[in-house]
């Protein structure tokens, strides 16, 4: 008995560590030009990622993540909110701009490994816009996104009201979590009671 609750604490608190642990990936983009990034765009889109969605796992370095769209620029789009793809590397400082009020041209394309849309190249896909202006270092990059907003037409999608059931599990692994720390606490008590019943 004192073996099998030994085995039951150890792999309790592996579960734990497998299930808290978080995977890094690193990944280098080839920076395109910005006529090609147009060019292999299926659809164009301008709005703010809604990083209380659930994600939506992938074969590759993306997650998908529901996309509130304001304006369509390429593409047939008719619906307001999409799931298009973010680098997991790049959810943290993507929403950060956002809650500075910032949001994002998005240029995406279809991908094998991902049953949702992704950035064209990555951050080649994904320009950054602040009160109508592009937020770009790169001059050209910054003056081709800038000419392509003001002269392409866009449409804006009527907005639905839907109400969303999932909204309240915004932490798909809390229950992993709780379950977890319950498993953990039951065999350390287990291991508690046995130690004090032998003194």
């Amino acid at each position: 008995m004192r073996k099998s609750c030994y085995i039951l604490l150890f792999s309790s608190f592996f579960l734990s560590i497998m299930i808290i642990s978080n995977t890094v990936a690193a990944t280098s983009w080839v920076e395109l030009k910005p006529q090609e990034v147009v060019d292999r765009s299926e659809v164009i889109i301008t709005g703010k990622y809604d990083f209380t969605s659930k994600p939506k796992p992938s074969g590759f370095v993306f997650q998908g993540l529901g996309f509130n769209i304001k304006n369509v620029y390429k593409g047939d789009v008719s619906e307001q909110i999409i799931t298009a793809g973010i680098d997991y590397n790049d959810v943290g400082w993507a929403e950060e701009f956002q809650n500075e009020e910032g949001e994002f041209l998005l240029l995406l394309e279809k991908s094998k490994d991902a049953d949702f849309l992704i950035p064209v190249g990555g951050p080649n896909g994904m320009i950054q816009v602040y009160n109508g202006k592009v937020e770009e270092s790169n001059d050209e990059r910054r003056a081709f996104f800038e000419d392509f907003l003001k002269s392409q037409p866009q449409k804006t999608i009527e907005k639905k009201v839907e109400n969303d059931n999932d909204s309240q599990n915004n932490n798909p692994y809390l229950l992993l979590y709780v379950s977890t720390s319950i498993l953990v606490g039951m065999a350390v008590l287990i291991l508690l009671y046995r130690y004090k019943r032998k003194k």
